[in-house]
């Protein structure tokens, strides 16, 4: 077992889960449906890429940020 760090943003209509720690995106109409695919999709991942070149444990820090636009 290892933890992944994850974001998940709706779109109005999907859920849309990124992880932080490795290349995987997908979705869900749910936020539940849109966590099982994504701890489904890294464990894909996992399998066929595995993760030599990925740290172990890695410290994140989300916050938010405002900029003019």
């Amino acid at each position: 077992m290892r933890t992944i760090h994850a974001v998940f943003q709706s779109d109005g209509e999907w859920f849309i889960a990124r992880c932080l720690d490795f290349p995987v995106t997908t979705q869900g109409k749910t936020l539940a449906a849109a966590k099982a695919n994504l701890l489904a999709a890294v464990e894909l991942y996992l399998e066929t890429w595995g993760d030599e070149k990925s740290p172990k444990q890695k410290e994140v820090y989300l916050t938010s940020l405002e900029v003019a636009a």
